[in-house]
């Protein structure tokens, strides 16, 4: 014994297990003894049957869903028991050693074409089958095995980040329009019998045609008469033989359009996960029309096929974290609305669609743009007298003119920001609870005695809330 130390008089046979290495230490007094003591654990460590053993095993998952993971890993086992041969084609019969060094015992040609068209996996000594209801995995494999099983398992089964994305959607369209034309017209003569020639200008349609007035006013019938468009007309009519005649019309007009569209679709979803928030209107569109005809009665009756479509707001995303923080973010989006002016056509609506489909990479909390639109388009049109409408300010009493110019500003932004975990989670939505819970409070109705409803609905206070008690886990691992 060392010094310091007492002896053990004894001569006990002592025993220790060691978990790591699932492994005993013996300490014995003499050599006999420990002859004795490995002859025993020789017996014991005997390889027994599976139901003998009670090699099956229950592992209830906390986040990862087990028909996936029982799937993963049934693949990882059969490609484990997979020995890589390369290019080589063996013979039925002979012994392979593939690119790792391992050798393995290549089946006859009978049973390996039997194995191959059954599809049924190399078998390994362990099944793993999944229980939806629970879900768990159910682990029938001898201690070692299922050790390694577990190890996976639990790498595996480790709560997944999520991704919140928020999306900015910013339109600002400016619009200018100015129109300015006289049109004039007088008799040749002054005669009142017989045929009269007239003189002047024509410019414009409808109730901007100084001719269709005219003529409409010369014959009484003022039903007919169109009204000008918008902006400042001008007119002056002569009345002859008791009939005004419409002999000057002047039109200034200019407009000004403005729009600003700022649209923010956020959603959340788990990492690798795609994700879709749609908002709008799920518009009918006909597709085509037929008629048939009773026999009996002789009636017609038409009818339509038509096909509906969402209209509006379409974000659908994938993100994808990166070991080192990054996000690949996989996104469509779409924003489209009816034209209105194609709600009454016979030829069907029209609509303006704006639609994004790209792969991105960025940083967690970073805005990165994904594209956009800078458009300005001018359009201008004149009518004249040729000649006459040429010459330095007077022309202007021989000509009609307009000029439009619409510029429009499209940028669409991607903010991504990564929850790791539920503090995170918590965090950030309590932060959009309270934004929404706020902004119904400033909409509040406006107190009044005369109406008396003076109330609107808000959500409650979440900080009064009282939190859901947690549940309790089920056993990890349970052995019959």
């Amino acid at each position: 014994a060392a010094p310091g130390q007492a002896v053990d008089t004894s001569y006990r046979t002592t025993i220790v297990a060691e978990p790591r290495s699932n492994s005993v230490i013996i300490r014995a007094a003499n050599p006999a003894r420990l002859a004795l003591v490995r002859s025993l654990v020789m017996r014991l460590d005997r390889p027994g049957s599976d139901r003998a053993s009670g090699n099956i095993h229950v592992v209830y998952l906390k986040n990862a869903d087990a028909t996936s993971l029982a799937a993963t890993l049934r693949a990882a086992l059969a490609g484990e028991a997979t020995v890589d041969t390369g290019s080589a084609t063996p013979t039925p019969g002979t012994v392979v050693r593939g690119a790792t060094g391992a050798s393995a015992v290549n089946l006859p040609a009978d049973r390996a074409n039997t194995a191959v068209a059954s599809g049924t996996p190399p078998s390994t000594g362990g099944q793993i089958q999944a229980d939806p209801a629970t879900n768990s995995l159910i682990i029938t494999a001898p201690e070692p095995q299922y050790r390694q099983l577990r190890a996976v398992i639990d790498q595996l089964d480790s709560r997944r980040a999520q991704v919140y994305v928020e999306s900015l959607i910013a339109e600002v369209n400016a619009d200018k329009a100015a129109e300015f034309g006289i049109q004039w017209q007088g008799p040749l003569s002054s005669t009142h019998a017989g045929t009269v020639g007239l003189l002047g200008t024509n410019f414009g349609t409808g109730g901007n045609n100084i001719l269709t007035n005219a003529a409409a006013i010369a014959q009484g019938d003022y039903g007919n008469v169109t009204l000008p468009g918008t902006g400042l007309n001008l007119g002056l009519a002569q009345r002859r033989g008791g009939v005004y005649v419409l002999g000057f019309l002047a039109r200034f007009l200019q407009e000004n359009g403005e729009g600003n569209i700022l649209s923010t679709p956020n959603l959340l979803t788990l990492d690798n996960e795609e994700a879709k928030i749609v908002i709008g209107q799920n518009v009918p569109f006909v597709t085509g029309q037929y008629t048939s005809n009773n026999t009996n009665d002789g009636a017609v009756n038409p009818f339509q096929t038509i096909e509906r479509k969402d209209v509006g707001l379409t974000l659908r995303v994938k993100p994808q974290i990166s070991e080192n923080g990054t996000i690949k973010m996989t996104i469509f989006q779409e924003v489209s609305n009816v034209l209105a002016s194609s709600v009454n056509s016979t030829t069907g609506l029209i609509t303006n669609k704006r639609t994004i489909e790209s792969t991105v990479l960025v940083d967690d909390g970073q805005i990165v743009v994904l594209g956009g639109l800078l458009q300005d388009e001018y359009a201008g049109n004149q009518e004249k007298v040729p000649g006459l409408g040429d010459v330095p300010l007077l022309g202007n009493l021989f000509r009609s003119e307009s000029r439009s110019r619409r510029k429009t500003n499209l940028m669409v932004f991607l903010r991504p920001v990564v929850l790791r975990d539920a503090q995170q989670t918590g965090s950030f939505s309590l932060d959009r609870y309270e934004l929404m819970r706020g902004t119904q409070q400033q909409a509040q109705p406006a107190a009044s005695r005369a109406v008396p409803v003076n109330e609107a609905p808000v959500m409650p206070d979440a900080a009064a809330q009282p939190s859901p008690p947690a549940p309790s886990a089920p056993a990890l691992s349970t052995t019959p």
